[in-house]
């Protein structure tokens, strides 16, 4: 046998190794970019969230709080539901009004003046920011569960959640 001959008979034998190799390849790639695109999407959620929160917030600090007594003049709301309903608005379907906590608070740790609902999921008291500012305040707390991270073979499920709070101007 001469030496061309066993060179060609060898690259023979390596051609199925590339397809060997790409087989075992493509589920981590694949996993890989799964999870990546997965990921950007939650991370979009989580800024479509602090920006409905903070929104939420800014529109609370500037809205007094008898504009809603009696709430016939706020469509039946009371003060933190309409700040509230600005805030599932603003999130733009991201979130509903039973994960979007709102509090007006005064001193410190936080008195609530107003709020529409006190605990959040965990039991905690929503309002609860730690504040040393014995000012007025307006919180705001939003917590989202259901989201993942998808990859092809596993998910992880997150929660996300995030907080603002701007100074009562009023």
């Amino acid at each position: 046998m001469s030496a061309a001959s066993h060179e060609r008979r060898r690259r023979g034998d390596e051609r199925g190794a590339a397809a060997v190799e790409l087989v075992l390849v493509i589920p981590l790639f694949l996993t890989l970019v799964l999870g990546l695109v997965s990921t950007g999407i939650v991370y979009n959620h989580k800024l479509d969230l602090v920006h409905a929160a903070r929104e939420g917030a800014r529109y609370g600090s500037t809205v007094p709080v008898q504009q809603c007594t009696p709430t016939t003049k706020c469509s039946g709301q009371t003060w933190a539901q309409l700040v509230q309903s600005v805030v599932v608005q603003r999130s733009d379907g991201d979130v509903s009004t039973s994960q979007v906590c709102v509090a007006l608070v005064t001193g410190s740790p936080g008195a609530p003046i107003d709020a529409t609902f006190t605990t959040n999921s965990d039991g905690t008291a929503c309002y609860s920011d730690g504040n040393t500012d014995t000012a007025g305040r307006v919180q705001v707390r939003i917590q989202r569960s259901g989201d993942s991270i998808d990859a092809a073979f596993f998910k992880i499920p997150v929660t996300l959640t995030t907080n603002a709070s701007a100074k009562f101007e009023l």
